[in-house]
């Protein structure tokens, strides 16, 4: 019996030795369970599980990847970015002009007049205007109707002639004219002498009134 003890502690002794115990080191091996096998005489031990992973070893899988860059994509338009059209331009000379029959906006109505001094009556307003600017024109309304080239209503622009018959039960003849001073495609406006409520030069926007008497716009000397 002595015997037998005496050679489970010199196993033991063995196998702490074998492992290198030295309770000054920060590697502590416990032998937590001893499964002994008289025959084979061999003691397992099991590793302290509190020891951190060394973490230093070069392990291929353990490398970290380059941080991916990803670039932000750009917000789509929405229905606020809204594009603005460009107005349409005026032809030079049609601004030259519409520029200089402004200049006598506020001129009285006179009829049968055609000088700033005096005043004007519709036609003669017309006639002064191009006369300025060089181009020969009609000195009387109801000749306007075949003067120059006809231009439809979608197609007028700044410069044309718009034409007026007397009323909207009688357009057999030009009774009034007066000069586009708006580009293609916006409201229509034109500036005309009216002895009416205007009684003067002055500027106009193209109402259900004028729409009723319109008889149509030719292009006279501007391209």
């Amino acid at each position: 019996m002595r015997n037998s003890l005496f050679a489970v502690l010199t196993i033991c002794i063995g196998a702490l030795a074998a492992c290198d115990y030295s309770p000054n080191r920060s590697n502590i091996i416990v032998a937590s369970r001893s499964y002994i096998d008289t025959a084979r005489r061999y003691i397992v031990v099991q590793r302290d599980t509190t020891k951190q992973v060394d973490t230093t070893h070069k392990d291929s899988s353990a490398i970290a990847k380059t941080d991916t860059v990803v670039t932000p994509a750009k917000p789509a338009i929405t229905q606020t970015d809204t594009i603005k059209k460009a107005p349409a331009p005026i032809n030079a000379s049609a601004a030259a002009l519409i520029n200089y029959a402004k200049t006598l906006i506020g001129k009285p109505y006179v009829y049968g007049a055609n000088t700033p001094e005096k005043g004007f009556d519709n036609s003669g307003f017309v006639h002064h205007v191009f006369e300025h600017a060089g181009i020969k024109v009609p000195k009387y309304a109801p000749a306007y109707i075949s003067a120059g080239d006809n231009v439809s209503l979608a197609d007028a622009q700044a410069g044309d002639i718009i034409l007026f018959a007397k009323s909207d039960t009688l357009k057999k003849a030009v009774y009034q004219v007066g000069i586009v001073v708006t580009p293609k495609g916006e409201p229509l406006q034109f500036i005309h002498a009216s002895g009416g409520k205007l009684n003067g030069v002055g500027i106009a926007t193209l109402s259900n009134y004028y729409k009723g008497r319109l008889m149509g716009f030719r292009r006279v000397g501007l391209k």
